[in-house]
């Protein structure tokens, strides 16, 4: 006797759910799209114990006859495809006809559903994908499916799930992202008999960012949109300094359908690269609208990923609109003068805490006055007249020359306005604004201006300065096989090297940003960062690259400054496009009000 045999269909029923339900929240999911796809207007989710108890979804869609009805409960049965050559122009969110029996596999199911044409609806119910009873029934036209008691049949997948508050979290996240993907159906969520969200219909993606995310968040997010003669992207983007710790805050929709793609989500982070701490995340929804035919949504077993046919074009225009978005948000920021307003704060979004956070926390940290206190260093000092030689071969005698010209003026000026005061621990300059006491980090600060001095976004790549002598470099092989294959992107940075036998390499120029610092310790402190650290194997090397020949080209902390070099920062500072984070996210300047310092002495 053979030991291959077929497997019975209620069996195979079940290995299928295992692809497609993976957890209560996968049931409202595929229901949610069913229901969106017979054009729903309104739809209803009710839940007990989180899903695992009950899960009913109601629609006022177009519901089925008794027909149609039963043949939904056969595998591979669907309303949305005919030929092959539909899969490669899905419309639909669904289309592969596996939601349903496979839910009724692993569960006691029940279909009520009806036409508008109909007298009377059906009503089905399963047991473990077994048929159990089929009835004429009076309802109103559209569909509700009950689904109790998920995985009774499967005790080793139920013991899986988790508390009924996580399998909430999950399930409430679908229904959020849907009811963002479709702001003109009306989505209602109760739980335990309690309803927990009602979202009715608007016009526009806007008004449902407000429902679901909050009028006050909806109010902090700016609009971006761009329309090519392939797609359409649009949604809202939060400022950079609103970010959150995980990709959840993500919200892609392609066509309709919530999606996790990994390149649209390098497309949405490459945007903010250099303006958010590494590890935190922006607050984006982002709806993406292109022919079908461009789009493979058949390439996952829960389809929450899709492959593009031209996925270049369509992720550097995602990028290409964040990122003017997030230009127009830096210039308006800084459109108001000084003196007509509050020093506005890069770090904390409105309605956030003070810079200090709050004044018990700042008092706090103060010693208690019986307890006695080392004598601390001088913290506050004018500037010194004069600076001395930095450590290392990096730090050269001067960073900053009066003399030479910076970026293009933009017309505004904030920093530089502002009274110096001095120098703190030579790492922090401090400035007085018209309402407080400003600190700017003096690397960070740097840093910024050489980055962007080194990008040059607007006139390609920036100016070199070649080297009276050229200086050879060795380098080890895993060092120098790197470096080879990112010879392209040191160039577009305005370095000139060269291959000079074996691990060898000759520096003829370096970019004139970066003018006064050792050419060799600079190539070599860079490829080795980024060997060690972070890796020359990224989507954007040139990026990477120059965030690092920024960090070791700026000045340092510890460094002290003249006065004319603090105020040529400051100029400079001014002149960039984005004045509110170093390259790699971190915050180059912070503000103490007079209203915090007077409460830290207890004066309001």
């Amino acid at each position: 006797m053979g030991r291959i045999t077929l497997l019975p269909e209620t069996l195979c029923n079940q290995i299928a759910a295992g692809e497609v339900v993976e957890r209560p929240a996968a049931v409202v999911k595929e229901l949610l799209e069913n229901s969106i796809d017979a054009g729903s207007r309104r739809i209803t989710v009710s839940l007990l114990q989180g899903g695992r108890k009950e899960i009913r979804v109601v629609d006022d869609g177009e519901g089925m006859d008794a027909d149609d009805a039963l043949l939904a409960l056969e595998r591979h049965a669907t309303s949305k495809i005919r030929t092959a050559e539909d899969l490669q122009t899905i419309r639909s969110l669904g289309f592969r006809g596996e939601a349903l029996p496979s839910i009724a596999a692993v569960s006691r199911f029940e279909l009520v559903t009806k036409t508008a044409e109909t007298v009377a609806g059906t009503r089905i119910e399963m047991e473990g994908g077994v048929l159990r009873d089929v009835r004429e029934t009076g309802c109103p036209p559209g569909t509700s499916v009950t689904v109790r008691d998920l995985f009774f049949n499967l005790p080793a997948r139920r013991k899986f799930l988790r508390s009924v508050d996580t399998e909430m979290a999950h399930i409430t996240d679908q229904v959020l992202r849907l009811a963002l993907a479709h702001p003109g159906v009306h989505f209602v969520m109760s739980h335990g008999g309690r309803e927990t969200h009602r979202f009715p219909p608007v016009k526009d993606l806007r008004e449902r960012v407000g429902q679901v995310l909050g009028t006050a968040t909806a109010a902090s997010l700016a609009p971006f949109q761009l329309e090519t003669p392939s797609f359409k992207a649009s949604g809202v983007l939060s400022p950079p300094e609103a970010h959150r710790n995980s990709t959840r805050s993500l919200f892609v929709t392609v066509n309709g359908r919530p999606v996790k793609d990994r390149l649209l989500t390098h497309a949405v982070l490459s945007a903010y690269d250099s303006l958010i701490p590494r590890g935190k995340y922006p607050l984006v929804v982002l709806s993406l609208t292109l022919p079908s035919e461009e789009v493979d949504v058949n390439v996952h077993p829960t389809k929450r990923e899709v492959r593009f046919r031209r996925p270049s074009e369509v992720t550097q225009g995602v990028k290409e609109a964040l990122s003017r978005s997030l230009l127009r948000l830096q210039k308006k920021a800084w459109s108001r003068p000084l003196a007509g307003g509050p020093f506005p704060d890069p770090t904390v979004p409105a309605g956030a805490r003070s810079g200090l956070h709050e004044s018990q926390e700042a008092l706090s940290a103060v010693p208690a006055l019986a307890t006695p206190q080392p004598s601390p260093p001088e913290p506050l000092r004018p500037v010194p007249p004069s600076i001395s030689p930095g450590d290392g071969p990096l730090h050269q005698q001067h960073f900053f020359d009066p003399s030479e010209s910076g970026a293009t003026e933009t017309g505004s000026t904030r920093f530089s306005r502002l009274k110096i005061l001095g120098q703190l621990a030579d790492a922090y300059i401090l400035l007085e604004a018209p309402d407080g006491l400003v600190l700017i980090d003096q690397h960070a600060a740097h840093e910024r201006i050489v980055y962007e001095r080194l990008v040059d976004l607007e006139t390609g790549r920036p100016p070199s300065q070649r080297l009276l002598q050229p200086e050879v470099v060795e380098f080890l092989p895993v060092e120098a096989a790197r470096l080879r294959r990112h010879l392209p992107q040191l160039e577009a940075m305005g370095f000139e090297v060269e291959p000079f036998g074996g691990d060898a390499f000759v520096i003829q120029a370096i970019p004139a940003a970066l003018s006064r610092v050792a050419p060799a310790a600079l190539l070599r402190s860079v490829v080795e960062t980024e060997t060690e650290e972070r890796g020359l194997e990224k989507p954007d090397p040139a990026a990477a690259l120059s965030k690092t020949a920024a960090c070791h080209g700026a000045v340092r902390a510890g460094q002290p400054l003249t006065p004319e070099e603090i105020r040529k920062l400051l100029q400079d500072l001014d002149r960039t496009r984005v004045s509110a984070t170093c390259p790699h996210g971190r915050p180059l300047w912070w503000k103490l009000t007079l209203k915090e310092i007077a409460r830290l002495f207890a004066r309001t």
